[in-house]
């Protein structure tokens, strides 16, 4: 995929998606309040938002190769931190 692609379709969001549910993203502009943390792993294809069905703004998502939580893992930590 060429970056040309990407600013396309970031174009294509901005006049369909974005227009269409303008008071949502507007709301998520003011901060964030998600009620799941989702812990996943790093792959692109997995998109968590399409496989649950949810808004922008309701999952928190932490993704990391393999989906291990190794102990004493300091990114783990502040993204529960964060989160919490």
């Amino acid at each position: 995929m060429s970056l040309d692609e990407l600013l396309s379709g970031n174009e294509k969001f901005r006049n369909t998606l974005f227009k269409e549910h303008r008071e949502l993203y507007t709301e998520l502009m003011k901060g964030q309040k998600p009620t799941v943390l989702w812990i996943g792993c790093s792959d692109s294809r997995v998109q968590t938002g399409h496989i649950t069905g949810t808004n922008p703004g309701t999952i928190f998502n932490h993704r990391n190769i393999g989906n291990i939580i190794p102990p004493g893992d300091w990114n783990i930590s502040t993204v529960l931190e964060y989160g919490i």
